[in-house]
């Protein structure tokens, strides 16, 4: 009788992994079949926590001749806020640092306070609307955007690699 009830577990376990299996497929399928839009650096989109900061305009260090790096930053996600710092290190010394900001996503509510634990040329904004989540299709913490000075998307790059070096690591 044993043997008969632990094939029917068995069966049952089975038919479960098989539904699971499909329900993930569905899922995955539904999501790549929804059309995202290209991301685009549109300040009027987001929220400014902490401002960019001024720069004399013509000048070589002004924000306006500079690329754009947003990292998407999860305030619970210690590991997106590490990437943050370490670009933060790699990039200061060059002759012409891009414009460094963070990116504020999935807080439900306007964050009270920041402690990035790093000074950002390019500002701290807060993605209000969910536009990297739904707009854009997002779901990788850390992630960075470099954007031209007109807003435009030039690359994205995981958390951990130097978005304008080829795949370097950090």
């Amino acid at each position: 009788m044993s043997d008969v009830r632990f094939e029917r577990l068995n069966a049952l376990a089975g038919v479960f992994a098989i539904l699971l299996f499909a329900a993930l497929g569905v899922a995955w399928w539904r999501d790549r079949a929804q059309t995202y839009a290209t991301p685009r650096w549109d300040t009027a989109r987001f929220v400014a926590l902490t401002p960019a900061f001024a720069v004399v305009p013509g000048s070589p260090d002004s924000l306006a001749e500079r690329e754009l790096w947003v990292v998407a930053v999860n305030l619970q996600c210690p590991h997106c806020q590490r990437h943050l710092r370490a670009l933060s290190r790699r990039t200061a010394t060059r002759a012409r640092p891009p414009a460094l900001a963070a990116l504020v996503v999935d807080a439900a509510s306007r964050p009270d306070s920041l402690a990035l634990g790093v000074a950002l040329a390019g500002g701290t904004w807060w993605d209000r609307d969910q536009v990297w989540r739904q707009s854009w299709g997002r779901r990788v913490y850390g992630e960075t955007f470099r954007f031209s000075r007109t807003g435009r998307l030039l690359s994205s790059t995981p958390a951990g690699v130097v978005p304008d070096s080829s795949g370097s690591r950090m």
